[in-house]
């Protein structure tokens, strides 16, 4: 009986650290989306979360681990909202649309976060270490994700073959970096629209003539 007690301690524990490692990346994501990667600090996570810093630590080992983990969580986060939805559209514009048209939501969406892979960018573009790797890494992830849309369009013959893929990545790009900017650093309601607008040329004047 008395092994079994301490069998079942023994399975608690760390069924109890993994929850107490969810709960401080939580407090820290918050806290990242309205004050940047930067923002982190040991100390206001342990407040937030009614612990000591030494047993914020316990878990992360130093800030810029913790940091690291705050990009995968919201990379994960960011794959469900965003790219997971997509997967349901038949492959080509279908989901290339559904990807660009949620992310976009999600750049000017005011009950969301900042999408870490623009404000990190900023944060990071001349920062070198493990917080700037891991984010480019998963910047890297998501454009290739829509390279490969970009590209199964063509191919099903939803964009002429003589599409450049990678300029249309650029484009598209740089059209979801525009809105984030507009909407959240000057405030432009019309941002959004503009956006959309544009976006439906670019893809027109594209399109294969059937």
């Amino acid at each position: 009986m008395l092994m079994q007690r301490t069998n079942k301690k023994e399975l608690a524990e760390p069924k109890k650290g993994l929850m107490t490692k969810a709960l401080i990346l939580h407090a820290a994501l918050e806290i990242a989306s309205k004050s940047g990667l930067e923002g982190l600090t040991i100390g206001t996570i342990a407040e937030i979360v009614n612990m000591s810093k030494s047993g914020v630590f316990a878990h992360f080992g130093s800030r810029e681990e913790l940091q690291v983990e705050v990009v995968r969580a919201y990379h994960q986060g960011f794959e469900e909202q965003v790219f997971a939805p997509a997967l349901f559209k038949p492959k080509g514009l279908p989901r290339l649309n559904q990807m660009i048209d949620s992310w976009l939501k999600m750049s000017v969406g005011g009950d969301t976060s900042s999408c870490f892979f623009i404000s990190g960018a900023a944060e990071y573009d001349d920062r070198p270490g493990i917080v700037r790797d891991e984010l480019v890494r998963s910047v890297e992830d998501w454009r290739a994700a829509m390279l490969r849309a970009i590209k199964e369009s063509i191919t099903a013959g939803h964009l002429k073959k003589s599409v450049n893929a990678d300029a249309l990545l650029f484009q598209l790009y740089s059209i979801v970096l525009g809105v984030h900017h507009d909407s959240r650093f000057l405030g432009h309601s019309k941002s959004l629209t503009t956006a959309n607008k544009l976006i439906k040329e670019i893809f027109a004047s594209n399109k294969v003539n059937k």
